[in-house]
């Protein structure tokens, strides 16, 4: 097999060409650290803040020095950042069942079941559905980045110093991507790729180049909200624990899909398979007749059923004759074979492996090399099969057979309230959007070019929703 080879060749050519241009070892700013106990990790937090400041420092104080550091490069700076997965170490929110507010849907271990989050269908999945807590000190620093599905999250300030939120909206990637461009001097490399990695650039300087950037400071007690696909950094101001975890609407779902082909198409891991979502959502909420959701999701489906099918099709008229569903017993066993346990493969009838070549999160279906249990997706079990003409040692392994995924699809889109303009025999994506809803208004604060200036007092912060009929947050800002 030539394709383990291939992959770690292609992986040390990324790695050279991440260590050049603007991105050199140099320039990088984010490197992985040691794991201390979280008593450790706040006496170094204490020690570089009496390092760096003779008292208390407010968040405005903290903000002008770390943009001095960062911008005029005369002395180096060191600080830790931490994440904690929750699953395994605990919550900072009440999750026994005898404690208060542990039920509570501010909670954020109880939001992603949340019934206006569709995210509910995923099940427990780490970084996306299971809480993470942030643990930060003086100058700790998110580099500017975007959710990598486009997914909207939620973060809660446990204990701590403020935090520097800075948020650029959705709207203004295309002119994102052309200023980071030019600023980072890319040579070819997308700006916005640039961006997400671990490139910190100051928002006065975007604000000179006409990006709206917005600014907002979470105090303890306080939820900060990300939109979907907005650019976002923080600057921690001392000592803190924060607690965030993703969700999401219906509204969200055409944008999620089109972000995972995406990802596909550059070869990016993601944490969960979009085709589990969306069967997921299809098998449970047809059977509740919840037409709103099914027609929200109808046009993904159609589409991820037309090109599985395609794909399949294009699979045997190029030779595959080897296909099972998962879990069923190997029929090309010989007689002699019939002692031997059955392949790790076969039995994997929930599984979901990963595409050696573009690390897709193969759900509906698979195609496997059967000696070297190698897994492909079948848009890369074409590519194989273009490229050494032969099929020889491949099997398609599937989950649904063509007439069970066309029987979801028609029943979901039975089900949908759709306009009557819109059917299930429309190509996909021929359906009108629906309507628009009006602009929000943004709690936050727009940068200005004198926001670092001395003489300028700092910018309020965001203004925060009424604190009735809630009892765990103090309040909330929205970040666009």
């Amino acid at each position: 097999m030539l394709y383990p080879m291939e992959k770690r060749r292609r992986e040390e050519e990324e790695e050279e060409e991440e260590n050049k241009g603007v991105l050199s070892e140099q320039h990088k700013c984010v490197y992985k650290g040691k794991s201390v106990s979280l008593t450790t990790f706040y006496r170094i937090a204490r020690n570089t803040m009496n390092m760096c400041f003779n008292k208390e420092p407010a968040a405005s104080e903290v903000e002008q020095e770390y943009w001095r550091i960062v911008e005029q490069r005369d002395c180096h700076v060191a600080v830790h950042y931490g994440k904690v997965d929750t699953n395994t170490h605990g919550s900072g929110f009440p999750v026994g069942k005898s404690e208060p507010f542990s039920k509570h849907g501010w909670n954020l271990t109880v939001l992603p079941n949340n019934s206006g989050s569709i995210l509910r269908h995923l099940g427990a999945v780490p970084g996306v559905t299971i809480p993470w807590l942030n643990i930060g000190m003086v100058f700790s620093t998110s580099c500017w980045s975007r959710d990598q599905n486009r997914l909207p999250y939620i973060d809660y300030l446990h204990t701590g110093a403020d935090c520097i939120w800075y948020s650029v909206p959705a709207e203004e990637k295309t002119k994102l991507d052309k200023v980071v461009h030019r600023l980072l001097q890319a040579n070819g490399t997308p700006g916005l790729e640039m961006l997400e990695r671990n490139v910190m650039i100051s928002p006065e300087v975007l604000s000179r180049e006409g990006i709206r950037v917005h600014r907002t400071v979470q105090q303890s007690g306080q939820f900060v909200v990300c939109f979907p696909g907005t650019f976002v950094s923080k600057v921690c101001c001392g000592y803190s624990v924060s607690e965030t975890v993703h969700f999401a609407t219906p509204q969200w779902m055409n944008l999620g899909y089109e972000t995972a082909k995406d990802l596909k198409c550059r070869r990016i891991a993601k944490p969960f398979s979009m085709e589990k979502l969306l069967y997921q959502i299809a098998t449970a909420e047809a059977k509740r007749d919840n037409g709103v959701l099914l027609s929200t999701i109808s046009t993904p489906l159609k589409d991820l059923r037309n090109v599985e099918m395609r794909q399949r099709q294009e699979l045997y008229e190029a030779g595959l004759l080897s296909s099972a569903r998962y879990g069923t017993p190997d029929n090309n066993q010989s007689p002699s074979d019939g002692r031997k346990k059955p392949r790790k493969w076969l039995a994997l009838e929930s599984s979901e492996r990963r595409c050696q070549t573009c690390q897709h999160l193969c759900y509906l279906s698979m195609v496997v090399q059967e000696n070297e249990n190698v897994v492909f997706c079948l848009e890369c079990a074409l590519d194989y099969v273009e490229k050494y003409k032969s099929c020889r040692g491949l099997k398609m392994m599937y989950r649904y057979d063509e007439e069970q995924i066309n029987s979801l699809v028609n029943q979901v889109c039975g089900k949908a309230m759709v306009k009557s303009s819109d059917n299930c025999n429309s190509p996909p994506g021929s359906g009108k959007a629906g309507a628009k809803r009006g602009a929000r208004k943004r709690a936050t604060v727009e940068v200005s070019l004198s926001r670092l200036s001395p003489s300028t007092p700092p910018p309020p912060s965001a203004t925060h929703l009424p604190k009735n009929n809630t009892h765990l947050p103090k309040s909330t800002a929205l970040v666009s």
